[in-house]
């Protein structure tokens, strides 16, 4: 029975494990940050990269997903879909680096750090392509080594500065930038095996464009709260804001551990996946609920001995922040689901209002003078709830006029 267990969660286990050990190191690393480079410089770290992240999740037009499923269904991929995909990058990478002082706010380091950070976009097209495939086969090694670059080295990095006396904000970026380049590697590494069977296929723009425009509001939500408040506010408050959203995307680890599993597992297996969905979905929430509560408790206790005393105003911010991490986990298995069984409809459309609904609310809070991390919160808040209750009463319409077809 044990072995039997065992072979059911091996995989939860080894991306939960990659997660959490992310999450104990920078338990240790983000506080040596947030003393040594205080709330302006955290804040300027987190804003090198924002628009990167955001440019990374709406540049490709979800090709690289589409191109996993395609290799999936069909035994090979489109070869002209992999050239679009890799030539992608170069393009993504050029955008950022021409629009850096913009997204700077016109701040010289900043815009110099972008332009230098724009590098690992053009490498993202393959990248892409790799975990896709990774994911969806359910071959998580490649997966979890390349998400050891990016959330494991970082933080040892930050740790071996600090003990040296060499930690600045300049180290810092350097080291976060090397992560990201050497999990870029790894993942055009596991798509070399997707490469090798491409041929003369229609590329899946039919699958992808729907998804990509689910992409482009979920992409620009996720990062675009940090990527506004470093053009609008202080940098201090873009530095509370930055370590309280990591915190509760650390709250949701074993959560997307989970979804993550799921998606290859929902590709894959033959029973219903609404079912499917249903009992991973369960299971998240109960888990998100837990950990949420873990993580808020603990720095409501003890912030100022963790994070140091420029951030007093984290507890609220982390709190609202990790609800909506748990809404926009539940979500992200929902396109999972659909994303295995290469269905896009009610997806597209909820996203694009819950982005709407965000930037609206920003806007306001912006001319009413009252955006900062507290505010900004609510807002990523509105955009998880808007978008699940969309999605609801989108699919229901649909039904309902398709029943009426029918009869």
């Amino acid at each position: 029975m044990l072995t039997q267990l065992w072979k059911r969660t091996r995989a939860i286990v080894g991306v939960a494990g990659i997660t959490y050990l992310g999450i104990g190191l920078s338990i240790i690393s983000a506080p040596l940050l947030a003393h040594t480079l205080d709330a302006r410089g955290r804040g300027e770290l987190a804003g090198a990269f924002a628009a990167i992240q955001v440019a990374g999740f709406v540049g490709f037009f979800a090709l690289p997903r589409g191109l996993a499923v395609q290799d999936h269904k069909t035994g090979a991929a489109s070869r002209v879909g992999v050239l679009v995909a890799a030539g992608l990058g170069p393009v993504n990478g050029a955008i950022i680096f021409v629009l850096a002082d913009v997204l700077a706010g016109n701040q010289a380091w900043l815009a110099t750090a972008i332009r230098i950070a724009s590098i690992t976009l053009v490498l993202g097209g393959l990248y892409q392509v790799g975990l896709e495939h990774a994911m969806l086969t359910g071959r998580l090694r490649a997966y979890n080594v390349s998400r050891v670059f990016g959330v494991v080295l970082p933080s040892l990095g930050y740790m071996a500065a600090f003990v040296f006396h060499a930690l600045t904000l300049e180290v810092a970026f350097l080291i976060s930038l090397g992560g990201q380049v050497g999990a870029s590697l790894v993942g055009i590494y596991a798509a070399v095996d997707l490469i090798r069977r491409t041929r003369t296929l229609p590329t899946p723009w039919g699958f992808s464009l729907p998804v990509w425009a689910s992409f482009v509001a979920e992409g620009v939500a996720l990062r675009i709260d940090q990527v506004l408040l470093s053009a609008l506010v202080a940098p201090a408050v873009l530095g509370v804001y930055s370590v309280a959203s990591t915190l509760a995307s650390a709250s949701g680890g074993l959560t997307q551990a989970i979804n993550t599993v799921a998606y290859g597992r929902i590709a894959q297996g033959s029973a219903p996946s609404d079912r499917q969905y249903a009992r991973f979905a369960r299971i998240g929430l109960t888990i998100s609920i837990m950990s949420s509560a873990f993580v808020v408790a603990v720095i409501a206790l003890w912030h100022e001995l963790i994070l140091g005393p420029t951030f007093g105003g984290i507890v609220f911010p982390l709190s609202v922040l990790c609800v909506s991490q748990a809404l926009s986990d539940r979500w992200n298995l929902r396109v999972y689901q659909q994303s295995a069984a290469q269905k896009s409809k009610g997806l597209s459309m909820p996203a694009i209002l819950g982005l709407v609904t965000m930037v609206v609310i920003v806007t306001a809070l912006q001319m009413l003078g009252i955006l900062g991390a507290t505010t900004m919160a609510l807002a990523v808040l509105a955009n998880a709830i808007v978008r699940l209750i969309a999605r609801k009463i989108i699919l229901a319409r649909q039904a309902s006029e398709e029943s009426l077809v029918t009869d």
